[in-house]
């Protein structure tokens, strides 16, 4: 059975609990409403044009919005990553039961010159926590292993650095898949330990990565975290 399924038919005393559709529901009009940053004297102050300032925005609007629905529809515990740490969000208990559903925001831009596709989402680390599954290591929440489902809402936009900072980040798509079904086989940049996503975004919507199961992308990405800790 498929991950993006197995919560889909997971029973609760409310019926069908199923994650893929109430965040692709939650995030389908997702929009960009930023102007800026507000200092003490009520000033508004552009947002910094750094890929990083951007990412960490839409965590932030991801998250809260991925908070209040889980509060309301799953009431299950919500225990936020550190910085740096996998992943963004642990859900668990509630109406998920014994389940541990580990969920990430990631962001990619649409390439200008080709608009078919985007930059890499890094998908989190190949090395440490991902190589010892059973263990609590540095870098993730909890032991790697005891997650059931490895989540992530990806959050593709276009990007114009000539415009003010409500105008700069527009076109905002949302996809919701498991982990291992929007990986690649390259790194997210570069010579790191870091898992990439596939980059055309038909693909990215439809789940279409380069693995046919979640063994085959572990197996694959283990292998590749041992050689690069050498």
């Amino acid at each position: 059975m498929a991950l993006d399924e197995s919560i889909s038919n997971t029973q609760t005393g409310a019926g069908k609990i199923d994650i893929k559709r109430d965040l692709e529901q939650l995030f389908r009009d997702f929009k960009w409403k930023i102007k800026g940053i507000v200092d003490e004297n009520g000033k508004i102050c552009p947002i910094p044009k750094i890929p990083q300032v951007v990412t960490g925005i839409f965590e932030w609007l991801g998250k809260e919005k991925i908070f209040e629905l889980v509060k309301r529809k799953y009431q299950c515990k919500i225990i936020e990553g550190g910085s740096r740490e996998y992943p963004d969000i642990t859900l668990l208990g509630g109406k998920l039961g014994h389940r541990m559903i580990a969920v990430e925001i990631k962001t990619a831009r649409r390439k200008p010159e080709k608009r078919a596709r985007t930059s890499r989402m890094s998908l989190g680390s190949c090395a440490g926590y991902f190589l010892q599954p059973n263990k609590k290591m540095a870098g993730c929440k909890f032991p790697y292993g005891s997650f059931s489902e490895h989540w992530v809402v990806g959050c593709i936009y276009d990007w114009d650095e000539n415009a003010d900072s409500l105008g700069m980040v527009s076109n905002i798509e949302v996809v919701v898949h498991p982990k291992w079904k929007i990986a690649s086989r390259s790194t997210a940049t570069g010579d790191t330990a870091a898992i990439g996503s596939i980059i055309d975004i038909n693909d990215l919507k439809a789940g279409k990565g380069e693995f046919e199961s979640e063994r085959e992308f572990e197996d694959y990405w283990r292998d590749r975290g041992r050689r690069y800790q050498r």
